[in-house]
């Protein structure tokens, strides 16, 4: 009878045992890696093709910078009701496991196929995508607009090209040698073309460094990650006779006019200023030229949406160097216009800006910022990759322009404003 009894307990155990075993877990693989219906990612992989994946070598790239190699991917684990990546599991050459969590992952490569994740804002879940399907979608795109895509240069080429800049930068010295002393001062992110003793540009040299990493933490770049090809040139002159004199016996440009700014372009980034004390308003004013360049050369050469250029340059600004009365005042000021307005006077279709609507751009790219950062750093990436600024505000914030403007409206305690 006890025989029996254990017997038959053992069958069920076992048919129990077999039954959940077949259940998904709540991190499997059989989540497919599916969006909600309609949604549609470019690049989007498939689950059949992510199961060809494992067993294969694998390298990590995190958001730190720092790179996990040598391993092979061993499990990728889903969220079971979200469907979104939630931890990348390796194994080293040794058989030892381990787990990543996907919110550190900035890119990652199974064999000779690079991967990125692509974030959902509704349900705040990453999903995997084939770098160079998303990259065949977005080039078609931005061909249909004369523009194209520009890949991060690799350590060699970049060491190459601010070799390049180096000697540049030293053949000007010579050239303004009878101007005044010049020389260079390079840092992690720029080199600092001045005639300023090295005693005096200190706090600069900081600044410089300081600025490039909160663009990168804007854009969801990794802390060590350069956009530019080399270094960032910054020029500082504590003269105007000194900056003239650069612009015309340096950069053969006699029509200056006095004016220091920036100029981009594929072969180097190069801002000037003129500063009779260095300070900071000096470093707010190069903050814009800085945000500018660096949102204009960020994904592609393609023109980003004018409220986002100037709204990055300006919230940029008060986050390197905050100023809590300047920043109330603009906040004042703005809530004002648009109470006063009752909309926000075409600010999301302008083709151009007049200064007067600067910090209205960056209250707005504030709000986005603290709605969702990561939302906001892709709907820039969209954008610069060819996709309507309608369809990215959508697809990252599930808005269209009428919500967005009451919902900005709202946080500033002006209701029902219109676009």
């Amino acid at each position: 009878m006890f025989r029996r009894y254990v017997s038959r307990r053992l069958v069920v155990s076992m048919g129990l045992f077999l039954a959940m075993a077949t259940l998904p877990d709540s991190t499997s693989l059989a989540a497919s890696n599916q969006p909600p219906a309609g949604i549609r990612f470019d690049g989007l992989v498939s689950a059949d093709e992510l199961e060809t994946l494992v067993d294969k070598p694998l390298a990590i790239k995190l958001r730190s910078g720092r790179f996990i190699v040598k391993v092979v991917l061993d499990e990728l684990q889903f969220d079971r009701k979200q469907n979104g990546l939630k931890f990348v599991k390796y194994r080293s050459e040794a058989g030892r496991t381990s787990t990543v969590r996907v919110d550190d992952i900035y890119l990652f490569w199974v064999g000779p196929q690079r991967f990125r994740l692509r974030y959902f804002p509704p349900t705040r879940q990453l999903f995997v995508i084939n770098a160079a399907a998303a990259d065949a979608a977005a080039e078609s795109r931005l061909a249909a607009q004369g523009k194209q895509i520009r890949e991060q240069a690799d350590e060699e080429a970049q060491a190459e090209a601010t070799a390049e800049h180096l000697r540049f930068l030293e053949a000007a010295a010579k050239t303004l040698s009878s101007v005044g002393q010049f020389h260079v001062e390079e840092t992690e992110s720029t080199l600092l073309f001045t005639d300023y003793p090295p005693a005096a540009t200190a706090g600069l040299r900081t600044f410089v460094d300081k600025l490039n990493r909160q663009l990168n933490q804007m854009f969801g770049l990794p802390q060590s990650d350069s956009i530019w090809r080399g270094k960032a040139i910054l020029a500082v002159f504590s003269t105007p006779a000194r900056f003239a004199a650069f612009e015309e016996q340096v950069m053969n440009n006699p029509n200056h006019g006095g004016r220091a700014g920036v100029r981009g372009g594929a072969k180097r980034f190069l801002q000037t200023a003129i500063a009779k004390n260095i300070d900071g308003n000096v470093a707010r004013g190069l903050s814009w030229g800085y945000s500018l360049g660096f949102a204009g050369r960020l994904h592609s050469d393609a023109n980003t949406v004018p409220w986002m250029n100037m709204g990055i340059a300006n919230a940029v600004q008060f986050a390197i160097i905050p100023d809590r009365k300047r920043q109330s005042t603009q906040r004042s000021n703005v809530t004002r216009q648009l109470r006063n307005a009752g909309s926000m006077l075409g600010l999301l279709g302008a083709t151009k800006l007049d200064q007067e609507r600067w910090p209205m751009c960056g209250q707005l790219v504030q709000f986005l910022v603290q709605s969702d950062p990561i939302a906001f750093s892709q709907m820039f990436r969209d954008v610069k990759l060819g996709v309507p600024m309608e369809e990215a505000l959508q697809q990252n914030f599930g808005m269209d322009e009428a919500t967005l403007a009451a919902r900005f409206g709202q946080s500033l305690g002006v209701p029902g404003l219109r676009p």
